[in-house]
């Protein structure tokens, strides 16, 4: 990162959190077999891909909004996470960034603005940026970010992760091969290739190995924070 933002004030905060499950509706425009995972399906996903998947978010994919795919992020404080999830129906399931990765790769802050000023970023193209506080919602109770991802890329790879954010201690993402080798002479393999004494090598994704894991504690209403790899 080629520069930083400057120090979050008092009601912000340097993280930002791509929580993969919520209560309440999901948007049709998302394949159904991504609405019908689990919070911690799709969390699992993001670990083995280390790639987001981008959708037009809520209120940018109406006809005429002309809002572009994007990945969403809550800035949240330790203690406004409690509210958002006993409050606002977040599971904590997700991943950890910060501030500066995401505005380095173009992403930034929603604008909470009215109705009619929505409409005017909807004219120039920006319908994505702006959330409306019409409704009995104002919405900035997660103050949202997004990262914009141009057409045709369906998807991005953020280039740090500060932390995976769990709901359960006893959860892990589940093991697949990761490397091959032949089961008689020892030598790592490419793959199976046919090879009848190929033996794989199972693990967990490379940023559950390496990555801090914040685990949700219920009870104290806080993140219990995990070194990497103590959880494998």
């Amino acid at each position: 990162m080629d520069y930083e933002l400057g120090a979050p004030g008092p009601a912000q905060s340097e993280y930002l959190y791509h929580f993969t499950d919520r209560v309440g509706d999901r948007p049709d425009w998302v394949p159904e077999e991504i609405r019908l995972m689990k919070g911690s399906e799709r969390l699992e996903a993001i670990l083995w891909e280390e790639r987001f998947r981008a959708f037009p978010p809520f209120g940018a994919a109406d006809s005429g909004a002309s809002g572009k795919r994007c990945v969403c992020f809550s800035e949240c404080s330790p203690e406004q996470m409690a509210f958002l999830i006993q409050w606002w129906r977040f599971r904590p399931w997700g991943l950890v960034t910060t501030r500066e990765v995401v505005n380095g790769l173009g992403g930034g802050a929603v604008a909470y603005v009215p109705p009619e000023v929505q409409q005017s970023f909807r004219r120039w193209g920006l319908g994505h940026w702006a959330v409306s506080t019409g409704s009995k919602n104002s919405w900035m109770h997660e103050r949202e970010w997004r990262l914009p991802v141009p057409s045709p890329a369906e998807s991005v790879k953020l280039p740090e992760v500060v932390a995976i954010l769990v709901a359960d201690a006893g959860w892990r993402p589940r093991r697949r091969a990761v490397a091959w080798t032949d089961g008689e002479s020892g030598d790592p393999l490419a793959g199976p290739g046919g090879n009848p004494f190929a033996v794989p090598f199972e693990d967990h994704p490379r940023l559950w190995r390496e990555t801090p894991v914040w685990v949700w504690d219920k009870d104290a209403q806080r993140v219990v924070e995990y070194k990497p790899g103590a959880l494998c």
